[in-house]
């Protein structure tokens, strides 16, 4: 059994030669301290057990944007970003307020074989495929406005910019979604191309620049990533479409299975958001009345390979939600929505309502869909801030008529309840009585940007309302907003209030979300298996002193054992231990270990006869943390705290220790004098936990593609864990 890092020894320092000076990132100690009565001895302090390959570039020009990885079930290992081959083809970002180039998304692939010779490791980049343009829209233009404000006046081709790629794997099935401003079809109920209807936004705060709206698109790839199909027009531009994101499942036996996507849409244009919270704004997040969910979903057959027409199914999509309901008008005259040709839009002619949804997140258990979104509450006034919504329904059957379109009301209804997200698992992996889903999300009783609380519930036995413990009212499903602030929803589970002063005795599940109004806790993360349940957080104890260097944020998790018909929670735990206030924890990530292969580990167990690979054998107990890290400083100072670098560490026992961290990328940022800095990782991993491999932004301040706009790569990097036990 191996040594873990001594949660109460001294600072881990990690020494980094950067531009040729040595600096110590010191990174503070590995996770396992928590409250006060955690209860567990100090383990006896040993050498980091996380081992990384040398970083490489996978992107091909200078503008890598956000990339994700997914490891498909046959081990390749496929890569998803954005990128701009032409420097001259400019378009203006809203969030960054700059001219950069305009971005296409890319795929390369990669599959490990330790049996080729020389072997492929894919730490080598002429073991990637070349990269496949899968959106083919920056050098199109669907729509021409004044997009560099009246100092540029006339109409100017928009070229069809990208925002990030969302992808989701299920079986040898892949989905990639984004939004566009490339929106060429006005009418997707009719063959062909149709005349364009897209719209567009006059920012007076972006010096009058006519920005247009986005539209969503879908790939699929049917094997592993190996080929794509074309890309599919989702929106017509009518409306702004901005977050999107898919899910499915497949049946591996059968070779059936079925995905499903969502994203909003604002038919006034994306808001730019006040500035208030962690982001950068104009996320989607602040949205106008009548800002509904869409939703639509493919059913897959590949039983029969000569039926090709069978193979990806998609139906047409539909609102989800019901906040437009007839009514037309422009709530702010002083952003103009503008046509194609330039001219604004009658209000008459833009729909409206009371209130807006945003952020869905999309998931699939067998044959069900389960869509979770916040719903402004509405009007400003007593009733500002938002609830969270929930819908669990047969994925090919989404309501119909806008009295069955209310979502399930699962949040406190008198708090402000944003950014949800979930966890599911299959009936049979949740066994009798078991989680099938954990919903979490920030609650509080301040506006955005304000404190808040990471709150939980959890489906026992089912993915429905009535299933949910805490319970939620059985009514909870209405959109009378009088009714809805009046329903009894027991309050969830409280799991960051006041992480480092709990005890067994004093746990701090039933606290209210001001018990203590000056913490904050955000970046909520989570991984669902079996009876377990492990969901982190990054956690600051007084959100005022942030600025001042006295305070910063570390990511703590909490574990929920489901045992015997009933659960316990252990005490929080911080894992990241920065104890260097200068520095935040940004962007964590937590990850557990894929399934393993019924083919190569028909038993589960890796020591058994039928194992032909032991590492195609799923290890519940390795558990992963990555994040980067970034200065902190208040948003008006030098522009705000700058990315530094990203770190690993990693745990074979259930999160009850983890080794000591490795610092991942190779860029640390301004703060140690790198001119590189690392943000925003990806990271999968093997089934056994044995490998892992990750991909990541990492910015090159002293090279620019735009005046302004620092170039950018997609980076990759894998590593191993090398003490593994078994399952």
């Amino acid at each position: 059994m191996p040594h873990f890092h001594d949660p109460k020894g001294p600072w881990w320092p990690r020494l980094s030669i950067i531009a040729g000076s040595i600096v110590a990132s010191l990174i503070g100690a590995c996770g396992g301290g928590g409250g006060v009565d955690a209860g567990l001895p100090p383990p006896a302090p040993a050498p980091a057990m996380i081992t990384t390959s040398t970083p490489l570039t996978l992107s091909d020009f200078g503008s890598g944007d956000k990339p994700k990885i997914q490891r498909a079930g046959d081990g390749t290992l496929v890569v998803i970003y954005g990128d701009a081959a032409d420097n001259s083809r400019l378009v203006y970002d809203v969030q960054a307020q700059v001219e950069r180039p305009a971005r296409d998304i890319y795929v390369k692939t990669c599959k490990p074989d330790a049996s080729a010779v020389p072997v492929k490791t894919c730490d080598d980049l002429v073991d990637w495929s070349a990269a496949t343009n899968l959106s083919q829209s920056s050098d199109k233009s669907s729509i021409a406005t004044e997009w560099q404000g009246p100092s540029s006046p006339g109409l100017k081709a928009y070229p069809g910019d990208i925002d990030k790629p969302t992808v989701k794997t299920s079986g040898p099935v892949m989905v990639v979604t984004w939004v566009s401003k490339y929106c060429p079809d006005g009418d997707l109920g009719t063959a062909g191309i149709q005349a364009p209807v897209q719209r567009a936004l006059r920012y007076p705060e972006r010096d009058g620049r006519v920005i247009p709206f986005a539209c969503a698109w879908m790939v699929h790839s049917l094997n592993n990533g190996g080929s794509w199909s074309a890309a599919v027009q989702l929106s017509t531009g009518l409306r702004d479409a901005i977050q999107d994101s898919s899910s499915g499942t497949f049946n591996t036996d059968t070779r059936r299975g079925q995905v499903n996507a969502s994203w909003q849409e604002d038919p006034q244009g994306l808001r730019l958001g006040g500035g208030d919270g962690p982001g950068d704004g104009a996320s989607g997040a602040d949205v106008n009345g009548g800002t509904d969910i869409w939703y639509t979903s493919a059913t897959i057959d590949l039983s029969v390979p000569s039926t090709p027409a069978d193979d990806f199914d998609l139906a047409a999509p539909v609102r989800l939600t019901d906040n437009w309901q007839g009514q037309y008008g422009l709530a702010d005259q002083s952003h103009p929505v503008v046509d194609g040709m330039g001219a604004s839009v009658d209000p008459a002619q833009i729909e409206t309502g009371v209130v807006g949804a945003s952020r869905p997140n999309i998931g699939m258990v067998s044959n069900t869909a389960i869509v979770a979104y916040e719903e402004t509450k509405g009007p400003e006034g007593p009733n500002a801030g938002k609830f969270v919504r929930y819908h669990a329904f047969p994925f090919a059957e989404p309501a119909a008529t806008a009295a069955d379109k209310a979502g399930c009301v699962i949040s406190h209804p008198l708090k402000n309840a944003r950014r949800v997200r979930f966890l599911t698992q299959s009936p049979a992996d949740a066994g009798t009585g078991g989680i099938q889903i954990a919903v979490f999300w920030k609650e509080g009783i301040f506006d955005k940007g304000g404190p808040s609380d990471i709150v939980v519930r959890r489906g026992m036995g089912g993915l429905q309302p009535g299933d949910m413990a805490p319970a939620v009212a059985p009514a909870c499903a209405t959109s009378d907003y009088a009714t809805a602030m009046g329903l009894n929803n027991a309050p969830a589970e409280n799991i960051s209030s006041r992480s480092p002063q709990l005890t067994m005795a004093d746990n701090g599940l039933g606290d209210g979300t001001e018990t203590n109004a000056s913490e904050n806790a955000l970046a909520h993360r989570g991984v669902l298996r079996g009876s377990d349940l492990w969901i982190g957080y990054s956690y600051t104890g007084d959100l005022a002193k942030l600025p001042l260097q006295l305070e910063n944020y570390n990511f703590w998790i909490r574990k929920y054992t489901f045992a015997g018909g009933s659960g316990t929670w252990d005490l929080p735990r911080n894992v990241t231990n920065i104890t260097d206030r200068r520095i935040n924890v940004r962007e964590p990530r937590l990850f557990g270990t894929p399934k393993g292969s019924a083919a190569s580990c028909p038993s589960g167990r890796p020591d058994d006869p039928t194992t032909t690979d032991p590492t195609a054998c799923q290890n519940t107990n390795v558990i992963y943390v990555a994040w980067g890290t970034q200065e902190n400083l208040a948003p008006d100072v030098s522009g705000g705290g700058a990315n530094l670098g990203i770190f690993i560490t990693a745990s074979i026992d259930a999160a009850r220790n983890f080794y000591p961290p490795v610092q991942y990328s190779v860029a640390a940022g301004r703060l140690f004098d790198d001119d590189e800095s690392a943000y925003e990782s990806q990271v999968v991993t093997r089934p056994d936990g044995g490998r892992f491999y990750g991909v990541w932004n990492q910015a090159d301040a002293t090279v620019q593609v735009a005046p302004g706009v620092a170039k950018t790569v997609a980076e990759y990097g894998s590593g191993s864990l090398t003490a593994i036990v078994s399952p």
